[in-house]
């Protein structure tokens, strides 16, 4: 387990908290722009207009950390509101979330919640706490690495963000960047993970368009 003293990630994570604001659609125009400044280009765009996954992987090496992540995107045929609802209902983040089967609030404080995670695929398992902060106005959550409880990741930090989009329907935009960790399992599965993280919108999708519809939709009235 791995302890940092000084978290290099604080500033990107404040850098993923403006990003996510910046994500934005424009009514029937449905203008929603891509990571940083870049907009979608029109392959992305039709993908995002005929429900699939836009994805945008990055990998970087920063100091001692081999982060892997990026943004992704999703149109969910669902408001705003239910769709963000869901985005916090940590209890059924195993319905929602790839290989998640455990995660509850464990304390709130005011806007910020601690959220208690555990993965398992195969050999692989990790456990961890993410300190989370909830902007409910505009529909965001900030999320990091809480270093103070125990971790067997080394860093993780992002955001989700939802915003309307044509039709009654919302997207779901989301980041993240994260080191695994060390080892030959995790060398192995580094790839593996890279990619399932990144799906983390369509498997919110999936179940809140299926099985969840009903009881999102319904507390988002």
């Amino acid at each position: 387990m791995h302890r940092s003293s000084k978290p290099p990630w604080l500033l990107l994570s404040a850098a993923l908290a403006v990003l996510a604001a910046s994500f934005v659609s424009h009514g029937s125009s449905a203008q929603v722009r891509g990571q940083g400044s870049r907009p979608f280009s029109r392959t992305e765009q039709h993908v995002l207009d005929t429900g699939g996954l836009v994805v945008r992987s990055v990998t970087k090496q920063r100091g001692s950390l081999r982060l892997v992540g990026g943004a992704s995107w999703q149109v969910i045929n669902l408001p705003p509101e239910a769709v963000f609802r869901a985005v916090l209902d940590a209890d059924r983040y195993p319905r929602m979330l790839p290989r998640v089967v455990e995660s509850h609030v464990v304390a709130r404080h005011g806007t910020e919640r601690i959220v208690l995670v555990r993965h398992a695929a195969g050999p692989v398992a990790a456990r961890y706490y993410l300190r989370t902060n909830v902007y409910q106005d505009r529909k965001d959550l900030t999320f990091t690495l809480d270093e103070r409880r125990p971790h067997d990741i080394r860093a993780a930090w992002g955001f989700f963000a939802v915003r309307p989009y044509r039709n009654g329907k919302s997207v779901l935009s989301y980041g993240v960047m994260t080191d695994i960790g060390e080892g030959v399992v995790t060398g192995l599965f580094r790839g593996q993970v890279h990619e399932w993280i990144l799906r983390v919108p369509w498997t919110i999708k999936k179940y809140i368009e299926g099985r969840g519809r009903q009881r999102y939709l319904v507390a988002s009235r």
